[in-house]
């Protein structure tokens, strides 16, 4: 397939609104038809169809102003008139659905972004203090392996509860963080949304 020019209508737009209106007739087909792979002017069309000028030249104005036919070249007549000679435009025209304003897949789409993100934080919580009671660090030992560190004596069971407040600090303030700018750019995509909807 050669390099064709691609037209993409969006279905109720006025551009399809003229296409429609152009070849809805039957006559408008015939005349299509007609000019397919042989350029004529509306004489000849009127000739070759059997149609009055004034009807195929109506036909020709209306596939015109659709983009649908071309006037490929002039010519001058036998007498002296300036002939246009309408061909059909090499393009491809498709139409495609109206876009839709997507609100609700923009809310579901950040909303999914911050629950993920809300869970990872809770894990990252709680692993810490699921490890400090597997290992078997009650409020006691860490009491006694605090007591033991400030008397110089390493503690014998790794104490991961001192750094509990540190990892709570980091990770909450990651989710603020996170939780805002999620919010930033799911109001800037609804915007961009409402705007092309």
């Amino acid at each position: 397939m050669q390099n064709e020019n691609v037209v993409v209508l969006e279905h109720g737009s006025p551009e399809a609104q003229k296409v429609a209106k152009a070849m809805s007739s039957p006559t408008s087909a015939d005349l299509f038809n007609a000019l397919t792979g042989n350029p004529q002017s509306a004489t000849a069309l009127s000739v070759t169809t059997g149609l009055p000028l004034t009807t195929v030249k109506y036909h020709l104005e209306n596939m015109l102003d659709a983009g649908l036919v071309e006037i490929s070249r002039t010519r001058w007549s036998e007498k002296g008139r300036e002939m246009k000679i309408y061909a059909i435009k090499d393009q491809v025209v498709v139409f495609a659905p109206r876009k839709t304003a997507d609100v609700r897949g923009v809310v579901e789409k950040y909303g999914t972004i911050a629950g993920v993100v809300a869970i990872g934080c809770s894990l990252i919580l709680a692993i810490p203090r699921a490890l400090s009671e597997a290992v078997g660090l009650n409020s006691a030992r860490t009491f006694e392996a605090m007591q033991l560190s400030a008397s110089g004596a390493a503690p014998t069971v790794a104490d991961t509860s001192s750094y509990m407040p540190v990892i709570h600090n980091v990770v909450q303030g990651f989710l603020v963080i996170a939780l805002a700018l999620l919010a930033l750019m799911m109001i800037y995509e609804l915007y961009i949304v409402k705007k092309n909807g």
